[in-house]
């Protein structure tokens, strides 16, 4: 998923309704509110995490895919992580803190949708594990409905080739 350039920026006010969606969204995330961050997706969402795999300058950037889910598969990590029950991976819960910044808003090819990208930052700290500081780059895509946004589709491109620990740590 590549942004368009050469799509128009959003007013100012567009701007900011992300900008909140955005903060709220993180808000949900670090604070362990999984279920009502699921909320904010929508029915065909795909969420993608991907780390670099490190090569020869001539090979050129290859990518791989740590996290490719739909509603489903999503609609299981988030039920999992949410309950200490089910997963030994955030028993106890992975500590988080997440800053996304550098936003830029433009409207897409879709009617009622907008591509985002953002830049992200996450920490991350686990008893018994090495603290972790993760950065990105986000492109999303938000579709408008009547109360706000829904994500549709975020794509997220790690600064790594190694990480350390698990990544049930959503982005």
């Amino acid at each position: 998923m590549t942004l368009d350039d050469s799509a128009p920026a959003v007013s100012n006010d567009v701007y900011c309704d992300v900008q909140r969606f955005l903060n709220n969204e993180v808000i949900l995330l670090d604070c362990r509110e999984y279920q009502r961050w699921f909320a904010l997706t929508t029915e065909d969402i795909r969420y993608l995490v991907m780390a670099k795999v490190v090569r020869d300058v001539q090979v050129g950037q290859l990518d791989f895919a740590l996290i490719d889910e739909d509603a489903v598969n999503l609609r299981a990590r988030v039920d999992q992580i949410s309950n200490p029950k089910l997963t030994h991976a955030e028993n106890p819960p992975t500590l988080t803190r997440r800053f996304v910044s550098l936003l830029e808003v433009r409207d897409s090819k879709t009617v009622g949708e907008l591509t985002v990208r953002s830049n992200i930052l996450v920490y991350r700290s686990r008893l018994g594990e090495e603290e972790g500081l993760y950065s990105g780059e986000r492109q999303d895509i938000l579709r408008k409905v009547d109360d706000g946004f829904r994500l549709v589709r975020r794509e997220v491109r790690l600064d790594h080739s190694l990480l350390r620990g698990p990544v049930s740590t959503l982005f």
